[in-house]
């Protein structure tokens, strides 16, 4: 059993992971208004497991602007920027990482400040062990695998007993991602398995970091509304 999370009489400063870094991808962001039924969204979401057909860079990045982009960050007594992102989390800390796999292609690492996509060198192997493992719970044919690795010591700069807290916002992503696929029309599954360790076993600073999820989006099939 996890203790409950409490927050620091003092502060802890904390020095941010540090990521590989390799060619930059940048993203169309979603430049138009998406107009929806939020009743009708819940009712009809969801696990869709047809991934056929490549997911184009413009979708991709209209995903990953509605689901886990940047929209504001401020200086903290803890070491690093406290956060506004889309979705919550606690106390601002944002510790998820979005990486994105592509078919016979490396992890990618999503930059929700620059809504870009940055290359991890030297990890078309490990995307690949990943992309293994996965399926064999589903079917990915050109589905795009997304991984989710926590930072564990930015949460915990600011609470003791931060595991809960880092695993719920793993599941908060996981689930705003679920609703957003919906809403684009696209397919998406996530997967009972967290990723460890093919998603930072390359990464020389990989003890600070957490496999915490794994997922597959893609297109989907015509569907009547």
């Amino acid at each position: 059993m996890w203790a409950d999370p409490e927050p620091r009489t003092q502060p802890l400063k904390y020095q941010p992971a540090i990521w590989p870094t390799g060619a930059k991808l940048e993203l169309p962001l979603r430049s138009q208004s998406l107009e929806l039924d939020l009743v009708e969204l819940l009712e009809r979401r969801q696990t869709r497991r047809d991934f056929k057909g490549t997911l184009t860079d413009t979708k991709l990045g209209e995903f990953l602007w509605l689901s886990c982009r940047n929209r504001s960050a401020w200086p903290s007594p803890y070491g690093l920027e406290q956060e506004s992102r889309v979705y919550p989390s606690a106390g601002a800390m944002h510790p998820i990482h979005v990486l994105v796999a592509r078919e016979n292609k490396g992890w990618m690492r999503y930059d929700p400040i620059e809504h870009a996509l940055i290359e991890l060198p030297k990890s078309v192997e490990h995307a690949t062990a990943s992309r293994r493992a996965a399926g064999k719970l589903v079917p990915l044919e050109q589905g795009m695998l997304i991984g989710l690795v926590a930072e564990l010591g930015k949460t915990a700069a600011k609470y003791e007993n931060p595991e809960s807290l880092v695993w719920r916002d793993a599941g908060v992503v996981l689930g705003y991602m679920s609703l957003i696929a919906e809403a684009l029309d696209l397919a998406y599954c996530p997967l009972g398995m967290s990723g460890q360790p093919h998603l930072t076993n390359y990464i020389s600073d990989a003890a600070s970091l957490q496999a915490v999820g794994l997922s597959v989006l893609g297109n989907a099939p015509i569907r009547v509304k």
